[in-house]
């Protein structure tokens, strides 16, 4: 099974990913170019979240996620 065999069933389960999680469950590191390619057959979404990092930083990173077949 491919990189992106795992992100798009995952998502395709209503999970949300980012790039730090598909590369901790995944090692993937290049999530961005799986959802380019993932997105010429799927619709896939994406929401900007924000978090605070190990430092006391506020972050913020895209979550991807499965709406449907285009």
């Amino acid at each position: 099974m491919t990189k992106t065999d795992e992100v798009f069933a995952y998502l395709k389960k209503g999970y949300k990913l980012s790039s730090a999680e598909a590369f901790n469950k995944f090692g993937a590191t290049r999530l961005s170019a799986i959802i380019f390619n993932l997105r010429e057959k799927y619709n896939i979404g994406d929401i900007w979240e924000e978090d605070i990092d190990r430092y006391g930083n506020k972050v913020r990173f895209k979550k991807y996620f499965y709406i449907g077949r285009k």
